[in-house]
């Protein structure tokens, strides 16, 4: 029988891992404020890619726009073929047709619309209390233009109530809104909400009065070549499933689809909800 030393085998694993040159710094760039979901994602699968692609792997925050700011700094990147986008649902104010490459989607998750556990605890019997008084209409997302935003308006149109919207810069202001009792609904993804379980009630979420998922998933920068993407694929298909636990523990749900599935769930997206954001007066 053929024994292997222990020198000879790791040799194999840094054979067969997709690293990237020593001087090739991963660096991801979230177009939204350190501690959302997207940036949470980003640094958990950070530090998995950091090991398999065994160079330094960075998580760089450009907030501003709905995404639009850290999307257009990566677009304008051709040829950096290390600095990629992390991109999630709310980034839905870049268009699939850009020249952005797909990489991947890393997690999906769940959207929740909160209230203050001495609200009405369904759904139904909150929008009949919200028809009579308008102090139940207002809804706190992490600004206008997000998905919650939109899930929002869709929400409250379902049960022909008017919504006063209250955006804040960021999920955890919007929660911690309702919590002050300054508004009665904040809509945020459930990464975000997790903390604060114990202290308000879920109206609705995704599968229960919210139809759409959220995802967190990696773009290219214009020009990335199919070998390259190949090779950031595996990387962060490899970054994702090592994460599968430190992703669960902090409300995601682990997945790995292509850049294929990745472009064709930001074009369904898109699509559903670019109609909305013209009807509010948002440039999409």
């Amino acid at each position: 029988m053929t024994r292997f030393t222990p020198l000879f085998l790791a040799a194999l694993v840094m054979l067969s891992s997709p690293a990237l040159p020593n001087d090739g710094q991963i660096t991801l760039v979230v177009g939204f404020a350190a501690g959302g979901t997207s940036s949470t994602a980003a640094r958990i699968v950070a530090e998995a890619a950091e090991q398999i692609a065994r160079t330094s792997t960075i998580v760089e925050n450009r907030p501003g726009a709905g995404g639009a700011i850290a999307a257009d700094w990566v677009l304008r990147q051709k040829g950096t073929q290390t600095l990629l986008f992390m991109s999630s649902t709310s980034s839905l104010r870049t268009s699939p047709q850009s020249e952005l490459v797909p990489i991947g989607i890393l997690a999906t998750f769940s959207y929740v619309a909160v209230a203050r556990k001495d609200a009405a605890a369904q759904l139904a019997e909150y929008m009949r209390e919200a028809s009579r008084e308008e102090k139940y209409r207002t809804v706190a997302t992490a600004g206008a233009g997000s998905i919650p935003h939109l899930i929002g308006t869709t929400l409250f149109n379902d049960y022909g109530v008017p919504m006063v919207h209250v955006p804040y810069q960021g999920s955890a202001p919007a929660i911690l809104s309702v919590l002050g009792g300054h508004v009665a609904v904040a809509i945020v993804p459930f990464p975000d909400f997790l903390p604060f379980q114990d202290s308000l009630h879920v109206l609705a979420q995704t599968g229960s009065g919210i139809e759409t998922e959220g995802w967190v998933g990696i773009f290219a920068p214009p020009g990335t070549s199919a070998e390259e993407v190949s090779r950031l694929s595996e990387i962060f298909r490899q970054a994702s499933q090592r994460s599968q636990e430190k992703l669960q523990n902090v409300g995601f749900k682990q997945v790995w689809r292509s850049g294929a599935e990745a472009r064709a769930m930001h074009e369904k997206d898109y699509t559903r909800w670019t109609p909305i954001l013209k009807v509010l007066g948002i440039q999409p």
